[in-house]
């Protein structure tokens, strides 16, 4: 990684011998680190391996042509390689077309032949200065992104856990960096397990920060063991005013307890959950309150329902089923309810990839929003009441 100390290093691509030299000369003297190709192909095999600040590059290699082909094919090359790189085309005197072109092409500036050697060293230094602001630009924002993403990752885990019988597996795809879509789980009781789906209105920064905010409220409030409607509406008071009248938030909150197998939850605005009963019929978990958020909502109580084994449920957020084709026609709940009835004999963790993978497939590789699918798959009901498994927790 180059600092502001090191001395440039700059490629000239020049079949010209005579230039070639006459250019090392004058920017070796001013101090930079030259290396000399004479040809396209010399170039990019040197590009490859190397790292450089700025880029010199004749437009003409053939001595019975001026059209600049072989030049405009080794700027885009070279932009492919690296696209902070500045280029300088070497250009003949008065050729305007070519110049245009080149930086059509991809080249940053272009410099003509002849050349007045102040002109030409302050144009070098220029685009050298200009090359090294971007490059730490990139490297800021890239450890910004990672860092993003190292919290998102705090925030919303991947997740595998497996106690009294009930195994769950969830995971979450933001759409950029970071999301607005949140999951997460907890066992306050030895009993009982909490867990939730939600989705911040908006996308990026100012959905995930309302995401961490979230996911701060509901694990102080998840591990007191309040009811699935007192959870939902504490965590609605604590977030009104960041809120405020741009957001909302959907959310499906569940309180299972573990040793009878009886699901109490709450719909606040939230996509259907998805319930396949062992015998094959379909429950859809509707909305059983307001989104969090919308004042004036008097919110309702939470539903219960007794799961059996065989019984499988998917919470998801609307990046699964509003994924769309190229066509602009959505995956929809009724494709993933079709997928859901299909291998039961394979792990949860294989029925979740196979699930996203066929929603990304639909998608022509690509969501279009921050996608997050949580399976539950119960077993046969039983006395063991030990603590979660998390084969997927934080170190």
């Amino acid at each position: 990684m180059l600092q502001e100390n090191e001395q440039a290093r700059v490629l000239i691509a020049e079949d010209q011998e005579h230039v070639r030299e006459a250019l090392a000369m004058l920017l070796r003297g001013s101090g930079y680190s030259v290396l000399l190709c004479a040809s396209p192909r010399e170039a990019l095999d040197v590009a490859a391996l190397q790292s450089f600040d700025l880029a010199l590059v004749d437009m003409n290699y053939r001595r019975d042509s001026t059209s600049g082909v072989e030049g405009l094919n080794l700027i885009e090359s070279l932009r492919q390689l690296d696209n902070t790189l500045p280029i300088a085309a070497l250009t003949a005197w008065g050729n305007v077309d070519l110049a245009v072109n080149a930086m059509k092409s991809g080249a940053s500036d272009f410099i003509e032949k002849p050349w007045r050697n102040d002109a030409l060293l302050d144009k070098v230094g220029s685009l050298t200065r200009r090359g090294r602001e971007v490059r730490s630009q990139q490297r800021i924002s890239e450890y910004e992104k990672q860092d993003a993403q190292q919290v998102q990752m705090r925030i919303v885990p991947r997740r595998h856990i497996v106690a009294g019988g009930v195994e769950i597996f969830g995971e979450s795809v933001p759409f950029g960096n970071v999301g607005g879509d949140y999951f997460g789980l907890w066992q306050p009781t030895p009993e009982s397990l909490h867990f939730c789906v939600a989705d911040v209105s908006g996308k990026g920064t100012s959905g995930a920060l309302i995401a961490a905010m979230l996911h701060a409220s509901v694990s102080t409030l998840a591990v007191a063991d309040g009811g699935a409607a007192k959870v939902v509406s504490e965590v609605e008071s604590i977030l009104r005013e960041q809120l405020g009248d741009e957001h909302f938030v959907t959310m499906f909150y569940v309180v299972l307890d573990v040793t009878s197998h009886v699901l109490e939850y709450v719909n606040a605005g939230h996509c259907p959950s998805i319930l396949r009963r062992a015998d094959g019929t379909v429950e859809m978990l509707e909305s059983t309150r307001p989104v969090l958020g919308l004042l004036g909502k008097k919110p309702s109580g939470a539903e219960r329902i007794k799961l059996n084994a065989g019984d499988r449920l998917a919470l998801y957020t609307d990046g699964i089923t509003e994924a769309a084709d190229p066509s602009g026609e959505e995956f929809g709940a009724d494709r993933l309810r079709a997928l859901l009835a299909e291998d039961g004999t394979a792990s949860l963790e294989s029925r979740h990839a196979q699930i996203v993978q066929s929603v990304r497939g639909y998608a022509n590789g690509k969501f279009a929003d921050d996608a997050t699918l949580v399976l539950v798959s119960v077993g046969a009901t039983g006395n063991d009441i030990s603590p979660l498994r998390d084969t997927h927790a934080l170190a």
